[in-house]
């Protein structure tokens, strides 16, 4: 899979993981970095990213998406009309599911070739209705199991309508890319459940950032030249938020990520 990767290729997978790592404490800020930079490497119109628990589980372990972020459509008409049609099929009736069944915690890389044939592909009331008319053709398919026991993701990349397809080349760009994050999610690069800091208002994350510092409650209304009572419910606020009880807990939070931008 990684035979038509060149050394250049290879550095800039890792230099993208890095970036990511960078952005680590914030899940929204780091899948928006690699969905922006994995797109441009590959030459991809729209990338879509899921955190899923249960995938392909049997039993009574129910499947559960934890979190999803897209990127790259053409409009938001285009994105609309993919999502009803893609809501609108039991996805036991997709040709991608007699594949996808067969996930069973190894990483799994599908082509659109390989699930409907080229021919087949083009003259398939899915291809000229629905992807045709929303901007997208050739898509790849990689799902990669994480650290997190039961845990996977899974990114779906399409090519523009027009575009040339998917060279294995790009494929193996992405297979690895996609390993190389998913071995760090819930360590340097926050999991899509854990508490997000883009729900916390801005002074909030002003404060958690001076608490970050090593900054007493004293030093921080201080510092942003707020009153000592106001910082200290901002600060219980936070412990709520990350589902703690002292600055030590809230500190591990964050051991071995990279601090948060603000």
């Amino acid at each position: 899979m990684f035979a038509e990767l060149s050394a250049k290729d290879v550095h800039q997978c890792h230099q993208i993981a890095g970036q990511c790592r960078d952005l680590g404490a914030s899940v929204d800020a780091w899948r928006d970095n690699l969905l922006a930079t994995l797109r441009e490497f590959v030459g991809a119109q729209v990338i879509i990213n899921s955190e899923i628990e249960n995938f392909g589980m049997t039993g009574d372990s129910e499947t559960n998406f934890l979190g999803i972020h897209r990127a790259g459509w053409i409009s938001d008409e285009a994105e609309s009309r993919w999502r009803e049609y893609a809501q609108s099929i039991p996805v036991e009736r997709t040709p991608e599911y007699p594949y996808l069944s067969k996930f069973s915690g190894q990483t799994m890389v599908l082509s659109r070739n390989q699930i409907w044939g080229k021919d087949t592909w083009y003259r398939s009331h899915t291809y000229n209705e629905i992807h045709r008319e929303c901007g997208i053709d050739d898509y790849i398919i990689s799902i990669c199991p994480t650290n997190i026991p039961g845990r996977c993701t899974t990114l779906w990349l399409h090519k523009g309508v027009g575009s040339r397809d998917f060279t294995p080349r790009e494929q193996g760009i992405i297979s690895l890319i996609h390993m190389t994050i998913n071995n760090e999610i819930g360590t340097y690069l926050a999991a899509a459940d854990e508490p997000s800091l883009s729900s916390l208002t801005s002074r909030r994350l002003q404060v958690l950032d001076r608490l970050i510092a090593g900054d007493s409650e004293k030093q921080i209304a201080f510092h942003l030249d707020v009153g000592k009572a106001a910082i200290h419910d901002h600060v219980l606020a936070i412990y709520r938020h990350y589902e703690v009880s002292s600055r030590g807990e809230l500190l591990a939070k964050f051991i071995g990520r990279a601090r948060p931008q603000f």
